[in-house]
């Protein structure tokens, strides 16, 4: 666990604003074909939820 607070926030933001990069990303249309613009979005999505859950792992338990 990080213990200093200032970079535990600069942490979380960091991986907030990669979450919302990759939203966005995956929101707009497709650049590719059906099956190639169908994976970039599920990809886009899970990078995400994943910079989600990295930031959520920040936060102390108690």
């Amino acid at each position: 666990m990080i213990e200093s607070i200032p970079l535990r926030w600069t942490l979380i933001l960091a991986f907030a604003a990669t979450g919302l990069w990759f939203l966005f990303r995956g929101a707009r249309p497709a650049s590719g074909d059906g099956a190639r613009g169908a994976a970039e979005r599920i990809s886009h999505v899970a990078h995400a939820l994943m910079a989600a859950a990295m930031a959520f792992m920040f936060w102390t338990m108690g």
